[in-house]
């Protein structure tokens, strides 16, 4: 009995509340149009009410009963969000926000009182995937790393879901990356960093034993890049994307900095230093690690390009040259594919004692005339 009492209690209350609102909105319709949509960085953010919508309920009751919902075919839950209020507005921000070309609708005690769709971007602004590296198309059997370059800020925590790898054009590969949370994207949400298992890669480990290495030496893969993808806006990549590329034997040798060729320009000139590396290095960490300075050690301004598959590094100071001594500086973190540093290979022989002089950088020096 208290039960039906506590039941028939709460539906006079709603039912006074639609009563009001009601009696506030007759004689001019509920438009969608009153509502606004808040935007921030191309994001549907939030979405204002007039508080006329609501008659005189007071801030708690409106918290309580307003609730917004994807419009489809079936019931949606209500969405998690943040009221809060501003003058004559009350403004509702979700957690998540609104995925543009859907509609939403905004109930009050459990019955609609309009509708608001969230405007489509022109597809042409839809994100692209620009670039994966390495860009190479044969990779060593230890790969460690892979970058994928958007060109829009992607929703993040999903990559797997939108990413596969088929080997030898047939089976689908599974766990091949980690599954890392958070997942490694830069500041922009424009890098994506995935990482095949190092556990497995490592040959003394019981991962590498027991599961083997995550791609096979002789076989050729396929990743692929689903179009699927959301950037943050809610928009879909253009297209599906894939990178082909042969798996060759085990690369355990660090790089030496010493075997890379630095051909200088002439003095009065822009033209830029090209430091020949021989093998392909980390195309991320290339944009990072290596610094151009003078005699004094100060840095010069400048723009990098890299060229042959990251093979090939191209500085071009903002100034003409002197003539005079200049510095090449790496630091020791600087990778090839296989994750081998300056200063030691990656999967290195446990047993093997041999000392090694580590540096935190290496320096080359070099004369323009």
């Amino acid at each position: 009995m208290v039960l039906i009492f506590i039941w028939i209690r709460r539906w006079l209350w709603q039912s006074l509340i639609l009563f009001f609102f009601l009696l506030a909105c007759s004689g001019r319709g509920v438009k969608t149009t009153h509502i606004s949509i808040l935007w921030k960085d191309e994001r549907a953010t939030g979405i204002t009410i007039p508080r006329s919508y609501f008659a005189q309920l007071p801030d708690d009751s409106i918290k309580t009963l307003l609730q917004v919902r994807l419009l489809t075919a079936e019931d949606q839950p209500s969405i998690l969000g943040d009221y809060s209020f501003l003058d004559d507005l009350v403004i509702f921000e979700p957690l998540i926000p609104f995925t543009q070309g859907l509609t939403y609708e905004v109930r009050l005690a459990g019955r609609p009182i309009a509708k608001i769709e969230i405007p489509q971007t022109d597809h042409k602004d839809a994100p692209l995937l620009s670039a994966i590296y390495p860009t190479q198309d044969t990779l060593p059997h230890n790969l460690l790393k892979i970058y994928l370059q958007f060109s829009r800020p992607m929703r993040e925590g999903q990559s797997l879901q939108h990413i596969s790898v088929l080997k030898n054009g047939r089976d689908t590969i599974p766990a091949v990356f980690l599954d890392l949370q958070p997942e490694l994207w830069n500041i922009d949400r424009t890098l994506l960093t995935l990482w095949l298992d190092p556990g497995r890669i490592k040959r003394d480990l019981q991962p590498n034993q027991r599961l083997g290495e995550p791609i096979e030496n002789g076989a050729t893969y396929r990743l692929v890049i689903g179009a699927d993808w959301t950037d943050t806006r809610g928009l879909s990549l253009q297209q599906d994307y894939h990178k082909d590329f042969f798996v060759i034997s085990r690369d355990s040798l660090s790089p030496d900095p010493e075997r890379w060729t630095i051909r200088v320009p002439e003095a009065g000139t822009k033209k830029p230093v090209i430091i020949y590396f021989h093998e392909a290095l980390d195309g991320v960490l290339l944009r990072e690690a290596i610094r151009i300075a003078d005699g004094q050690g100060k840095y010069l301004p400048g723009t990098v390009e890299l060229r042959d598959e990251e093979t090939i590094y191209l500085f071009t100071p903002e100034g003409s040259w002197s003539k005079g001594t200049y510095l090449m500086e790496s630091e020791a973190r600087l990778e090839d594919l296989a994750g081998n540093n300056l200063n030691r290979p990656f999967d290195r022989d446990l047993k093997d004692n041999t000392v090694r002089v580590s540096k935190e950088i290496y320096t080359r020096k070099f004369q323009i005339d």
